[in-house]
C-alpha cells in the first residue's frame, strides 16, 4: 500500500456563529472568514470552533437586549448598600464637626449617613478655617465618632 499524503480539509462555505469560511489564507494552517455584517478576519485552525460574531455584531447585540430592561440605578442601589440600620443622625440638626484639617471645630447638617461616616454640609465655621472649608466645597465626609450634636436631649 502506498503512503497516502494527508490532505488539506476544505472548509470553505463551513458556517461558524455569523461567520462563514470564505477561503484559505496564505498560511496552510489559517481560514479567511466573514461576518454576516461583511467584516473579515483570518482564522487559525485551531480556533474556527469558537467564531461566534464580530465585536460590532457582538456589541449590536448587546444594545438591543438592553433596550428591553429598565436602566438599573447604581447610585440609589449603592445608597441603599450603604444606609446604615440604625440612624444616628438627623437631617434637621446643626453637628459640631471636628475636622482635621482645620483649627476650630465647625458646624454642619446632615447630606447622608452611611455604616461607619456621614457627610455634612458646613454651615459656619472660623474665620481662621473659611479657606480650608472652602476647598473642600463646604462638603466633607467624618467617622461618625468625630461627630457631635449641638444640642443633646437630656
Amino acid at each position: 500500500m502506498e503512503a497516502t499524503k494527508n490532505k488539506k480539509r476544505d472548509r470553505t462555505g463551513e458556517i461558524y456563529g455569523d461567520y462563514t469560511i470564505v477561503r484559505p489564507a496564505e498560511n496552510d494552517r489559517e481560514w479567511i472568514a466573514r461576518c454576516s455584517c461583511g467584516r473579515e478576519r483570518i482564522v487559525k485552525n485551531d480556533n474556527i470552533w469558537k467564531l461566534k460574531r464580530c465585536k460590532s455584531c457582538a456589541a449590536k447585540l448587546r444594545i438591543a437586549k438592553q433596550k428591553g430592561r429598565p436602566k438599573k440605578d447604581k447610585f440609589t442601589e449603592m445608597q441603599n448598600w450603604m444606609r446604615p440600620k440604625r440612624p444616628k443622625f438627623k437631617y434637621d440638626v446643626l453637628y459640631e464637626l471636628d475636622l482635621p484639617q482645620c483649627v476650630y471645630s465647625c458646624e454642619g447638617k446632615l447630606v447622608n449617613e452611611y455604616r461607619n461616616t456621614a457627610s455634612f454640609e458646613v454651615v459656619e465655621c472660623n474665620s481662621i478655617d473659611e479657606k480650608v472649608v472652602a476647598k473642600l466645597n463646604r462638603r466633607v465626609n467624618l467617622k461618625k465618632k468625630d461627630v457631635y450634636d449641638l444640642c443633646p436631649k437630656n
